[in-house]
């Protein structure tokens, strides 16, 4: 089992983070690269409207059996952020020089860390006002097995419940149907994603959060509880060395009134 978070800073406007088709391409080969078979295609979501110009981008999740590939770009910024959890053990240095391949970035600010998911109980020490976020991760023994219906509900309730911002529904499914070992959901959200993988056999729940801006994570052990045992906790700060200095500033395009409703009208659903 293998997670590990890169922070690429100082990237070249020559990488074309925002560009969708250059980063479909380069996600499916990244994961060739590594050995790790998606079970569904790439997913692809453009983020071009948000409130803050800056924080505009595109970003991509690939479903593995039990774990997941993202990408956030934040082109105006020079910087994406990775999260890649998986099954399979992964060597950090064969994964930074893949990463690094395809997405090069300055050595010196960027950063790769990792997670103990097997029982680790320890958060690095931050202060909240000098990085972009937290990213939140535990094991939990489930009380009961979930289906996909209950695992996407989980998901779409907590982000109300910590005041995130939707940008997609939540989506879940298995490996495979005959005999399916892992059930998977994922929901994107402007600050990042919420995931969560089911190991069917023994009822282990994974779970993160990753948020490109600060929020209040305290309660989110308790929301946990109510699904069983919480194993692990960690919590760990992502973006920590952007200059924001380095970033490219533009005006904002004004949008429509029509144009708004248009481009939100999916989370009308009463």
């Amino acid at each position: 089992m293998t997670h590990l978070m890169f922070d690429g800073y100082g990237v070249t406007s020559k990488i074309r983070l925002g560009d969708v088709h250059t980063l479909n391409q380069t996600v499916n080969l990244v994961l060739f690269d590594l050995g790790l078979k998606p079970i569904a295609p790439a997913f692809l979501l453009p983020y071009d409207y948000g409130l803050i110009p800056l924080d505009e981008g595109v970003s991509s999740f690939v479903f593995f059996s039990g774990g997941h590939f993202t990408i956030h770009t934040f082109p105006l910024r020079g910087c994406y952020f990775i999260d890649l959890f998986t099954q399979s053990d992964i060597n950090p240095k064969q994964f930074l020089k893949v990463i690094q391949h395809y997405w090069p970035s300055d050595s010196k600010i960027s950063r790769l860390f990792s997670a103990d998911r097997q029982g680790s109980n320890d958060s690095e020490t931050f202060n909240p006002e000098e990085v972009f976020g937290p990213h939140v991760m535990a094991t939990v023994t489930l009380k009961k097995p979930l289906t996909i219906d209950a695992s996407n509900q989980f998901l779409e309730t907590l982000i109300a419940g910590i005041n995130m911002t939707p940008i997609t529904r939540a989506f879940g499914l298995y490996d495979n149907y005959e005999k399916p070992k892992f059930l998977s959901s994922l929901v994107m959200i402007a600050e990042s994603h919420l995931s969560l993988h089911i190991a069917k056999g023994t009822q282990t729940l994974y779970f993160d959060i990753f948020s490109c801006k600060m929020f209040d994570y305290s309660g989110i052990q308790k929301e946990l509880t109510s699904l069983g045992k919480v194993l692990s906790w960690h919590v760990v700060p992502r973006g920590q060395k952007h200059d924001a200095r380095s970033s490219q500033r533009f005006n904002k395009v004004k949008l429509s009134s029509k144009t708004k409703k248009a481009l939100n009208w999916w989370k009308d659903r009463q």
